[in-house]
């Protein structure tokens, strides 16, 4: 292990240094794209986060990342259906929610075929 340790050590450098230049670069375009007002913002939160840490550490939620976690695929055709109920009773004048969720719980059945074949 210690004989090719120099040369492991020596390519992990390599690809460090090209990711930190890879990752310059992203930076430099994701600054670009917010607006100065925002920076400025960002940067007195930041500024205030971090001299008050220590007396509140509630100021340090500043940092948490608030994704909104996207609706299931149930949820979806419930909110589908829901917006085209109002003419589903004759086969001709389905929703098109109802295609949909047909035409998803085929696919679903074409796929459990395939695995099962």
């Amino acid at each position: 292990k210690m004989i090719h340790m120099k040369r492991t050590l020596c390519w992990k450098y390599r690809l460090a240094k090209n990711g930190i230049a890879e990752s310059g670069r992203a930076f430099d375009r994701l600054d670009e794209a917010v607006p100065s007002h925002l920076k400025t913002e960002w940067l007195a939160q930041e500024r205030v986060a971090q001299s008050s840490r220590i007396r509140d550490p509630a100021v340090m939620d500043l940092y948490d990342i608030n994704i909104k976690k996207a609706p299931s695929k149930k949820e979806i055709e419930l909110r589908l259906l829901e917006d085209g109920n109002a003419c589903n009773a004759a086969p001709s004048c389905r929703s098109v929610a109802m295609w949909i969720s047909m035409g998803l719980a085929i696919e679903e059945t074409q796929i459990a075929l395939l695995i099962k074949i």
